[in-house]
């Protein structure tokens, strides 16, 4: 079977790499029967300005924005693709904008658990569904254990300063590789596509990466 290593390069308030990642399942779930997948969540801040304890929504979207009441939210694109694909998008939920280094950080622990996949669709839904704040070590500590990681550990690692060197380290190398939108998926470690792509683009880049790979290990 032929294997194929695909790192995401995302930030958990993204919207679109929640519809990317969903998109990309289903693609890898239509190879499944050729190719066994490696995935790995590699850390990118949309918002590195925001204080450790977040910023009020509101104020932050009037600040982007302008004012907008009374016009079509900038987000109902996205809320409607959302419903296309089964997943719940309540963008009025949420009341702050979260710095994300934490959930990067824990990102980061999930990846000796095997658990990194499981605790980044856990904090999609946290934060886009149910409007929590995963800033918050007490929210990030409730969504780690939901996904079967140990509270005395987490709780001690939430507390601690383990994982942030390795956290900001990788997301320097990926600012440095000038990549400055996520989602953004490197295979390989060297074929990049980017955006929330659709599941056929995904299988058609995807298979195209499979021959080439074939013939580079046939001229080695």
């Amino acid at each position: 079977m032929d294997k194929l290593r695909i790192d995401i390069v995302s930030d958990v308030v993204c919207p679109w790499c929640v519809i990317g990642f969903i998109n990309l399942q289903k693609a890898m779930s239509e190879l499944s029967a050729e190719v066994k997948f490696e995935i790995n969540w590699k850390p990118y801040e949309l918002h590195p300005e925001i204080p450790e304890n977040g910023y009020d929504k509101k104020l932050y979207m009037q600040q982007k924005f302008g004012d907008f009441s009374g016009k079509v939210s900038p987000y109902k694109q996205i809320e409607q693709i959302g419903k296309t694909l089964g997943f719940d998008f309540n963008f009025s939920k949420a009341e702050r904008i979260p710095n994300t280094f934490n959930a990067h950080r824990l990102l980061w622990k999930a990846k000796e658990m095997g658990l990194q996949t499981e605790l980044s669709e856990a904090l999609f839904k946290c934060y886009f569904t149910e409007g929590k704040d995963i800033g918050s070590k007490e929210i990030l500590l409730e969504v780690a254990v939901e996904v079967g990681m140990d509270l005395d550990t987490i709780k001690l690692f939430l507390d601690s300063k383990e994982g942030g060197q390795e956290t900001a380290d990788e997301e320097m190398n990926f600012i440095e590789k000038s990549i400055g939108a996520v989602p953004t998926y490197f295979i390989n470690e060297k074929y990049i596509i980017q955006g929330g792509q659709e599941p056929e683009t995904f299988v058609s880049f995807l298979n195209k990466i499979l021959i080439k790979e074939k013939e580079n290990a046939t001229t080695r």
